[in-house]
């Protein structure tokens, strides 16, 4: 529903419901209740949703919203305080036009008890008018900031794909001439993970056990380049398997040993994976052969970089990764996933 005209019917519902129950209490309370003792009362309803109307405008052009909390509540108490004096001012002139005027509404203790009132009937639809207005403000901004977070999403995704597929053609490059077999087999490699890879394209989050298949089509691939210098090694715990994960991200991990490690020493390495669950966690954990240099000169650690980015985007600071060296011959990198609170 329109904002505008959702305001309108509850301040004309509100109000009137507000006149009717004050009608009523007269009626029951008078012995001799006339049509006439209940014209201060909607005259007091009607000024009441006037002024109130007013304060609405007043505040909406000054930009009260926008004040610090402080100052905001300390010109809505003070608004407030004249509005709930001059709406029982009104309530008494028109008592007086219609003769139902007497001293007793005037002396101090009647005067004091219908501003307080008054000043409580618009304390409560003030707080329920700027409550509206922060939830409506905090979640707008949360859809921005769950909008930008999808942006910045795709926007890491699609580099992934694209880095990692120049690597591989550059592999089946190197074997069309030498080993026309190796590269064939190299090309069906391929062709399966760009096939996952178009499915995941459309996913924020993938199972660990799709990663794992595209992970080790990209094993196989990178195993017919490097022959038996490229060992591997998995060890999954089966209740991982449905664990969800960012696409490629597996993938990615692993290329990155491959790329800074195993491919930089003559006799090559192993890669290992391995994850388990631990503590409402999932622990992912990738070692290669090689020795990480964290500020090294070659490679410019973007895959590292874009999946630390888009865990923190999906998991905030529920998600970790680390990495480093287990010992001089080894590099031990860990993920660790939350099992719930994905943002």
């Amino acid at each position: 529903m329109n904002k505008q005209r959702l305001y309108w019917i509850f301040q004309i519902t509100g109000w009137s419901t507000y006149a009717l129950l004050n009608i009523l209490g007269i009626s029951f309370q008078s012995t001799h209740f006339t049509t006439v003792m209940a014209i201060p009362v909607i005259a007091e309803s009607l000024y009441f949703f006037l002024i109130t109307h007013g304060y609405r405008s007043f505040s909406k052009r000054r930009a009260w919203l926008q004040l610090p909390t402080t100052q905001l509540i300390v010109k809505a108490l003070l608004s407030i305080m004249a509005m709930s004096v001059t709406v029982y001012l009104v309530r008494v002139g028109v008592s007086f036009i219609f003769g139902l005027y007497s001293h007793e509404m005037l002396s101090p203790i009647n005067f004091m008890g219908n501003v307080i009132a008054n000043f409580i009937v618009l304390i409560i639809w003030s707080s329920i008018y700027f409550a509206f207005h922060y939830l409506e403000k905090n979640t707008q901004s949360l859809k921005y900031e769950v909008a930008m977070n999808e942006m910045k999403l795709n926007q890491l995704k699609s580099q992934v794909n694209p880095h990692f597929i120049f690597n591989a053609l550059n592999s089946i490059r190197a074997l069309v001439d030498e080993e026309p077999s190796k590269s064939k087999r190299a090309i069906n490699h391929l062709s399966n993970i760009l096939r996952s890879s178009l499915v995941m394209d459309k996913k924020k989050l993938t199972s660990l056990k799709e990663e794992l298949a595209t992970t080790r089509d990209y094993l196989a691939l990178e195993s017919i380049r490097f022959e038996e210098r490229l060992q591997t090694e998995f060890a999954i715990e089966p209740r991982t398997e449905n664990v969800q994960v960012p696409p490629m991200m597996l993938q990615t991990l692993v290329e990155n040993g491959i790329k800074h490690g195993i491919s930089k020493l003559k006799d090559g390495g192993k890669v290992s994976v391995t994850a388990r669950i631990d503590q409402g966690r999932m622990i992912l954990e990738i070692r290669n052969t090689g020795y990480y240099q964290e500020n090294r000169i070659n490679g410019t650690g973007q895959g590292l970089r874009n999946t630390r980015q888009r865990l923190e985007l999906i998991y905030g600071e529920a998600a970790k990764l680390q990495i480093g060296n287990e010992n001089n011959n080894t590099v031990l990198t860990i993920v660790k996933i939350p099992l719930t609170n994905i943002n």
